[in-house]
C-alpha cells in the first residue's frame, strides 16, 4: 500500500465508530518508512552505503554470511558501534599463604583454597574474561600468575 492509500484508510477509520478509531490510531503509529540504519550505528551514512553494497554483492540478503560482511566492512572503514564494551584483560588478586596451625586447609583442592583466598605459598590469580562480549565478574575464569 503506498502512504496515500493508508492515510486514506486512516481519515475513514477516524469518521467511523469508537472501535475503529482505536485501529486508526494503532495505522498512525506504524512508521511508514523502510527499514535504515540501526540506533547504535555511529555512522548511519556509511552504514547504509556497506549495506546497499552486500545486498549487490550477496544473492540473499538478509543472511548470516551477508550480515557478517556488512559488520566486517563497515568497520573496516571506520565505522562503530555504540553501546556496551567488550571484556578487556584480567585483575589480579593476591591470596594469601596458607597459616601453619590451619592442617585441613592444605587438603583442600586447588580450586577451593584459591576461592577462599590462599594459596599453598601464596601468590596472586589473574582473573580472566573468557568469551565474547562483557562477562559477570563471577562467570570470570581464575588463573594462576607465574612470581
Amino acid at each position: 500500500m503506498t502512504k496515500a492509500k493508508i492515510k486514506k484508510v486512516i481519515k475513514g477509520l477516524k469518521k467511523a465508530s469508537k472501535t475503529h478509531a482505536g485501529q486508526a490510531k494503532t495505522l498512525e503509529a506504524i512508521k511508514l518508512k523502510k527499514g535504515g540504519a540501526p540506533k547504535n550505528v555511529t555512522n548511519p551514512g556509511l552504514y547504509s552505503r556497506v549495506k546497499s553494497e552486500a545486498k549487490r554483492k550477496f544473492d540473499v540478503y538478509p543472511s548470516a554470511y551477508a550480515n557478517a560482511w556488512l559488520v566486517k566492512t563497515y568497520k573496516k572503514r571506520g565505522g562503530g558501534y555504540s553501546g556496551a564494551k567488550k571484556a578487556t584483560g584480567g585483575e589480579m588478586k593476591s591470596l594469601r599463604p596458607i597459616p601453619a596451625s590451619n592442617k585441613g586447609l592444605p587438603n583442600l583442592p586447588k580450586k577451593v583454597r584459591n576461592k577462599m583466598g590462599y594459596m599453598s605459598k601464596g601468590g596472586s590469580v589473574m582473573v580472566q574474561g573468557r568469551g565474547c562480549g562483557a562477562m559477570m565478574g563471577s562467570k570470570r575464569k581464575k588463573t594462576k600468575v607465574p612470581m
